[in-house]
């Protein structure tokens, strides 16, 4: 989500700390902001391998537990990332809607347990957005609830798969979200693939502040499998 928020460019410049804003940072934080692995281009960098990551990882979250908030939604800043980020990770995308920050905020609450729960904890993509936001969402019907979405294969449109209204219940919340995991994706394409095919269908993504990755900047130029010097 690089280059999508000033403010959270801000952050990404602090954890990096060696001139322009790269592409991809890689941190560990603890739970206060603080860094516990400094600012990388990539993991690799720092671990040997995904074992070698994700054992130092077990041994961060086994430090830290405790220290999490079940009413707390991870959400994406807006419609139009989330959808984005969704297909990125091929993962459905959960919207909460509803017109006022506030409803929103307390809709998010109530369907925050079933994110963090051990059978869906990173499997859904989620955002918040008002009724005004949901243009490329085919299906939507709702000014104030929940919908779950298939993006499709670029995160620039969502179909609705299941939507609730806000007074649903836990309950259905969970059975909407368990049953939203189980929709099928395209096959993967190698990152060449998709990048020659996206452009074949006149696809582009404009980001919220200019790019200053210099080698994401050659890439966008010079186009799939060619290197710039």
């Amino acid at each position: 989500m690089t280059y999508e928020s000033a403010e959270e460019a801000k952050v990404l410049r602090s954890i990096w700390g060696r001139g322009d804003l790269q592409n991809t940072v890689f941190a560990i934080l603890d739970p206060y902001g603080r860094p516990i692995v400094n600012g990388q281009r990539s993991p690799q960098r720092i671990f040997r391998d995904s074992t070698d990551m994700a054992t130092y990882m077990d041994q961060v979250a086994a430090h830290y537990r405790g220290h999490g908030d079940p009413t707390w939604l991870p959400v994406v800043d807006t419609v139009r990332l989330g959808l984005n980020v969704a297909a990125c990770d091929s993962r459905p995308l959960v919207i909460v809607v509803a017109p006022t920050k506030t409803e929103r905020d307390s809709l998010q609450a109530r369907l925050a347990p079933a994110a963090w729960s051990d059978r869906l904890v990173g499997k859904l993509v989620y955002t918040a957005g008002t009724a005004s936001e949901l243009r490329n969402i085919r299906g939507a019907r709702i000014n104030s609830g929940y919908l779950f979405v298939k993006p499709n294969d670029f995160g620039t449109e969502g179909e609705v798969v299941t939507q609730l209204s806000n007074s649903a219940t836990a309950t259905a919340l969970t059975n909407a979200a368990m049953q939203t995991t189980g929709i099928a994706f395209s096959e993967k394409l190698s990152h060449r693939e998709h990048v020659m095919r996206g452009r074949r269908s006149g696809q582009s993504w404009d980001s919220a502040i200019p790019v200053t990755d210099q080698q994401a900047l050659r890439a966008q130029q010079l186009g799939p499998g060619r290197r710039g010097f």
